[in-house]
């Protein structure tokens, strides 16, 4: 038989290749990216409508099942797709070469490899098959959702029953914080406690455990901070939530039941992590909408919910059924030691030998309780003498002076710390006007402007001054010394428009503020100060309780009537402050009880009209009936002789009696802010009045020339802040020069404020000339609201200290801003068309790099916005920049030079944040720190 040997050499691969092609077969890398491509449009879809539902659910309503099936349909084939990624990285089919190249026979290595490379092949066949298949669906995934309507729709209601629920950091923290996220993130407890003696640090461990969880926010849904504080309503704690979630449902008047049921419902689908600040006692949270039962959460498939507490009582731990509990000890010496150096400031510590041994042995007398080091820190570091120090060394050390007066034990400590920073103040005025900060209830954000500094005013601490604007100069210098002792605290809502005025009293300062006040002091001098604030109060304490008191607070209360009282009941009575008790009646004879009353704030109380008796205040020197629908004075109001501040802001008063303002001679201080429609009774009042050579007003008025030439008219006046308000588009000045207007100086000279509000105007300029007769040398604050037309500002020579733009939609820029060199707060909001906030730096044939002294900046809903200086921009003064709704802003105008200076804060939406762009991820890791999600 005759074998023939026919050698075929052939390249299977190159005769495959068309087959494979034809099938549609090619490499499965191609049709990964193009999945990819589409499953990253897919899920910007489904975060749009995610967004959209959100915003349904704060209004009460639920997502439809059709949007419902669509989005588990999504998360469905995003596991999917996920796997199909997993098998691709895993089968190694970047290179796919499945058929030998060459000719000839095979060896038996080569066999083998050839065996791999058609299992390979037919594993790139499968994958292909695969990515097609989710290719198909993400289209049809995606051509659906624009048929998504409506997105949500109104739910049955829910049941009543609620499931049961079973940058450097400071010292001596770190550790208690990591142990703190790992407990949380491991999972095991719902709520955690953590407890310790005031002044420990609970609070402030609790601040970083927020801000964690702020930059790590995908692992929670809501991350949500309370604080409750010692007397608190638990009302008050549910309307707290809805506020930072945005919900629309609740209303003030539901009861607490009600509004847990609205809470639940909310945040049932959502993982939560609540940090609830300061609790003196059990607090519901069931009816804060949370659930902490892990056994019934895996039973109900529920997202996780976690709760951490701070409390000063362990017992509130066990009633709270805490999981975990953390006990915060005071520092040992060295952390002692550590954070007393942190807090003096300058060279003093090692200018002396001596003084370092004395403040060595005033660390160890505060025992390792850091707000007490930081007090005692703080009140020293202005003091150089050997002898200073060694004197407070004694005072802290008198034993029989702290034993007098009966402190429980654990106070005793922070007690003579504060003391010893009290007495370290300046001088009694500032003293005083820190036991005052104490009136307010606790964890109050004071307004220094609108509250603080007018008290202190009308309490007689600031006394002596010519116009208002003076007083309010020692105000705040007195307000700069309590902040720099650390006995007052800047508040941290830095971009809410009212909060970032306000500075708020630690608690446990408040606490020795109080003791000082409710007795005998350790001078001996009696007090008897009586505060029940925003405690819930629904009707005063009983007569006995406050008869002997010299001044009592019952503020941010619910008391709605008070009772009448004989002749003189409380004849030691100076202060009383009823500031925000809504809906207050006040019985005829109630003034008649307190013949000594000095000051009375009645503001915010919805008071409608006030007793004829009004005149048996006698002795008043302050009254406050802002922010009431009053549309009259009693008839004989004009007989309050000794009247020297008078505020009616945003009060209804149409009409006025002859004489009922003019006749207060000794009147220095007269708010008529935000009457509308601005009542005539303005023009003849203060053109009547001959009191105090230049009484002090803050007044609106309508934007005509015949107003502002009656302004110039008015003898013993001087105005302090100005509005001059447009009534609609008819009030058309195409170029407001306030220059050249013929201002007097009683108006110019010490107006200190100035807002201008819905003037058709498309041109405002003011140069200041200190050599005019209106000078405008004091103007430090600017508001510009809803100016339709305004195109172009200049601004000249004037020293403005805040700057408000909001709603100016034909402003372009504001580069004129580096003009002003005493600028510290900008704020620009809703000026669609601006691109650039400074669109010109300096001379463009220079190389000199401009900076600006903007300490503030704030920008928001400015939808164009994609740069803030076309070149470099210093900011050596900046502490705090906050940015919402500007989608086209990608890059900030500095780098990591900036914390070499001042930066205390980043507040921003986090999309925002994560997609800026970054000359290097080193900057935006460096930065990371200071960022706060809003």
């Amino acid at each position: 038989m005759a074998f023939a040997i026919i050698n075929l050499n052939v390249d299977v691969d190159s005769c495959l290749s068309g087959l494979w092609a034809s099938l549609g077969l090619g490499r499965p890398k191609s049709g990964i990216k193009k999945l990819e491509k589409e499953m990253a449009r897919l899920r910007g879809k489904r975060d749009d409508i995610k967004n959209q539902i959100d915003e349904a659910e704060r209004e009460g309503r639920i997502p439809t099942n059709e949007v419902s099936q669509w989005l588990l349909e999504v998360e469905t084939l995003e596991g999917k797709v996920a796997a199909i990624k997993q098998d691709f990285q895993s089968i190694g089919c970047f290179s796919c070469h499945c058929f030998n190249q060459t000719g000839g026979m095979l060896s038996q290595a080569q066999q083998a490899r050839e065996q791999v490379s058609i299992r390979e092949s037919l594993n790139c066949c499968s994958m292909n098959r695969r990515v097609a298949k989710k290719l198909g669906e993400a289209n049809e995934l995606m051509s659906r959702a624009d048929a998504l309507d409506p997105i949500a729709t109104v739910g049955p209601p829910e049941p009543t029953v609620i499931l049961p629920i079973s940058h450097r950091p400071p010292v001596g923290i770190e550790s208690y914080v990591k142990d703190i996220v790992g407990y949380i993130d491991g999972g095991d407890d719902s709520v955690i406690a953590i407890y310790g003696m005031g002044g420990v640090g609970k609070t402030t461990m609790l601040k970083s455990i927020h801000q964690h969880y702020l930059l790590k926010h995908s692992i929670f849904d809501r991350v949500i901070w309370l604080v409750a504080s010692k007397d608190c309503q638990f009302k008050r704690l549910q309307m707290d939530i809805s506020k930072s979630l945005g919900l629309k449902t609740m209303q003030e008047n539901d009861d607490e039941r009600t509004c847990g049921d609205k809470l639940f419902s909310y945040l049932k689908n959502k993982k939560c992590l609540l940090l609830l600040d300061d609790i003196w006692e059990h607090v519901n949270l069931q009816l804060l909408g949370m659930a902490h039962s892990a056994t019934e959460r895996r039973q109900q498939q529920q997202p996780r919910k976690v709760v951490v507490f701070t409390t000063r009582s362990e017992t509130i731990c066990a009633q709270m059924k805490a999981g975990k509990k953390i006990k915060v000890k005071c520092l040992d010496t060295n952390q002692a030691w550590q954070l007393f150096e942190e807090n003096s400031y300058g060279d003093v510590l090692c200018s002396d030998g001596g003084i370092n041994f004395i403040a060595r042995e005033l660390a160890k007398e505060c025992a390792g309780l850091p707000l007490a080091l930081i007090t005692v820190a703080q009140a020293m570091s202005g003091k150089r003498s050997w002898e200073a120090w060694n004197d407070a060394l004694h005072q802290i050390r008198d034993k029989h002076e702290w034993t007098t007066i009966g402190l429980p034990e654990d106070s005793v400590v922070m007690y003579k710390a504060f003391k010893l920073s009290y007495d370290s103040l300046e001088n009694d005025s500032i003293r005083e006007c820190l036991l005052c900060c104490a009136l307010w209830p606790e964890d109050y954000g004071i307004h220094k402007y609108y509250e603080l500094i007018p008290c202190w005013i009308g309490c007689g601490i600031i006394r002596e001054f010519n116009v208002i604007n003076e007083a309010f100069a020692k105000g705040r210098s007195h307000l700069e010394a309590l902040m720099a002792a650390s006995l007052l605290e800047r508040s941290s809502e830095i971009g809410n428009f009212y909060s970032r005025h306000c500075v708020t009293m630690h608690d446990v300062i408040r606490d020795m503020a109080l003791l000082m006040v409710s007795g005998l002091d350790l001078e001996g001098i009696k007090r008897k100060w009586i505060v029940k604030a925003g405690i819930g109060l629904s009707h005063l304490l009983r007569q006995e309780e406050w008869q002997e008191a010299e001044r009592a607070s019952f503020m941010s209360n619910q008391i709605t009537s008070l009772q009448e009282y004989g002749a003189s009941t409380f004849s030691k009575l100076s202060m009383l402050f009823l500031h925000a008790n809504c809906g207050l009646t006040i019985p005829p004879a109630f003034f008649a009880s307190m013949p000594h009353l000095e000051y009375l704030d009645l503001s915010n109380c919805r008071i409608t009209q006030l007793p004829e008796d009004i005149d048996s205040l006698t002795e008043l020197q302050y009254l406050n009936l802002s922010y009431n629908p009053i549309i009259r004075l009693p008839t004989k109001f004009g007989c309050l002789g000794k009247l020297e501040y008078l505020r009616l802001r945003k009060t209804k008063i149409e009409t006025m009696l002859n004489g009922t303002i003019s006749n207060l001679s000794m009147l220095k201080w007269l708010d008529i802010r935000e009457i509308h429609p601005t009542p005539e009774w303005w023009w003849d009042e203060l053109k009547c009045f001959k009191g105090h050579p230049q009484l002090s007003v803050a007044i609106d008025i309508d934007a005509t020339t015949a107003n502002i030439e009656r302004l110039n008219i008015l003898p013993n006046v001087s105005i302090w802040n100005l509005t001059i308000y447009g009534k609609d588009a008819s009030s058309k000045l195409p170029s407001l020069d306030l220059s050249t207007l013929l201002w007097s100086y009683n108006v110019s000279d010490n107006l200190e404020s100035l807002t201008i509000i819905n003037v058709a105007v498309d041109k405002l300029m003011l140069t200041v000339d200190m050599g005019h007769e209106s000078s405008f040398g004091c103007l430090k604050i600017l508001y510009l609201f809803d100016l339709q037309l305004l195109e172009k500002i200049s601004l000249n020579g004037v020293v403005l200290r805040e700057l408000y733009i909001f709603g100016c939609p034909m402003l372009k820029d504001v580069s004129w801003v580096l003009q002003l060199s005493c600028l510290n707060h900008l704020e620009i909001n809703n000026c669609p068309k601006m691109k650039e906030l400074i669109s010109q730096v300096g001379n463009s044939d220079s190389n000199s790099i401009c900076s600006s002294s903007i300490q503030r900046l704030a920008l928001n809903d400015m939808p164009n916005l994609n740069c803030i200086a076309d070149q470099p921009l210093l900011f050596p003064y900046l502490e705090y920049i906050s940015v919402l709704d500007c989608p086209k802003l990608k890059k900030l105008p500095f780098g990591v030079e900036i914390l070499k200076n001042r930066l205390k804060r980043i507040d921003g939406e986090d999309n925002w944040w994560n997609n800026l762009d970054w000359d290097d991820q080193i900057i935006k890791n460096s930065l990371t720190p200071y960022f706060r999600f809003r």
